[in-house]
C-alpha cells in the first residue's frame, strides 16, 4: 500500500498577521463592551440615588407647602396684633409656600426629564444625565433650606400673636434653637461628607470616548455595519 501524502498549505506569514490581528481586536471589542456595560450599570445605580434623594426632599417640601397654605387660609390674625407682627406672619408664610413649591417643582422637573435623558437619550446620556441632577443638589437643598427656615420663623410669629408674654418667649427661644441647631448640624455633616472632586471616581474616559467605543473597533476590523462579517470572524 502506498501512503499518499497531502501537502497542507500553510498560510504566509502576513496572512497569519492579519488574522491574528483580527483576533485580537474582536478580544478588545469583547472587553470594551463589558467594561462598558459596568460602567453603565454603576452610572444607573447612580442615577437611581439621585431620584430616590430628590423624591424624598420633593415630599417633604409638599409637606411643608401644605402646612404653609393651611396657615394662610386658616389662621386668622387677631384684630388688634402688632402690624409688625401679622405683616411677618404673612410675608414669611409666602415666602415658605413658594420655596417648598419651587423645591417641588425643581425635583419634579430633574427627575422626569433626567430619567427619560437617561433612559431614551443619545449615546453618553447616561453620563450627562447623573452629571445634570449631581450639580442640581445645591440649588434644591437650598430652596428646601428656605422653606424650612421661613416655617420656623412663621411660627414664631404665630407665637407672638396668639400667646401672653411668658410663652411667647419660651416658644421663641425653643423655635431659635430649632434654627440655629438645624444650620450648625448641616455645617457639620457638610463637612463630615465633604469630599474633593477632583479624587472622585468617573467613567467619562469610557463612557464618552469615541476611541474605545464599539463602533470604533468595529471599523478597525473592517467590518463596520457588517453583522455577518463579524459573525464569521467571532467563529
Amino acid at each position: 500500500h502506498q501512503r499518499r501524502l497531502k501537502l497542507v498549505r500553510l498560510p504566509s506569514s502576513g496572512g497569519a498577521r492579519t488574522k491574528l490581528g483580527a483576533m485580537l481586536a474582536a478580544d478588545k471589542l469583547l472587553l470594551t463592551s463589558t467594561i462598558r456595560k459596568n460602567a453603565t450599570e454603576l452610572k444607573g445605580k447612580e442615577l437611581e440615588l439621585h431620584k430616590t434623594n430628590f423624591d424624598a426632599v420633593g415630599t417633604q417640601a409638599a409637606v411643608l407647602a401644605g402646612f404653609a397654605i393651611t396657615g394662610l387660609c386658616e389662621f386668622h390674625v387677631p384684630e388688634k396684633a402688632h402690624p409688625v407682627l401679622s405683616g411677618g406672619f404673612y410675608v414669611f408664610s409666602v415666602i415658605a409656600l413658594i420655596a417648598n413649591l419651587r423645591c417641588v417643582s425643581l425635583t419634579t422637573c430633574i427627575t422626569v426629564l433626567g430619567t427619560g435623558l437617561a433612559l431614551r437619550g443619545p449615546d453618553g446620556s447616561m453620563i450627562k444625565a447623573v452629571e445634570g441632577m449631581y450639580t442640581s443638589r445645591y440649588s434644591v437643598f437650598m430652596t428646601f433650606g428656605v422653606g424650612v427656615m421661613s416655617a420656623l420663623v412663621t411660627s414664631c410669629f404665630i407665637c407672638w400673636l396668639l400667646m401672653e408674654l411668658v410663652p411667647s418667649v419660651i416658644c421663641s427661644s425653643l423655635l431659635l434653637w430649632a434654627m440655629v441647631s438645624t444650620a450648625r448640624f448641616y455645617r457639620h455633616y457638610s463637612a463630615l461628607f465633604a469630599f474633593n472632586e477632583e479624587h472622585t471616581v468617573t467613567f467619562d474616559d469610557i463612557l464618552g470616548s469615541d476611541g474605545v467605543s464599539n463602533d470604533a473597533l468595529l471599523r478597525q476590523l473592517g467590518i463596520d455595519g457588517n453583522a455577518e462579517a463579524l459573525i464569521r470572524l467571532l467563529r
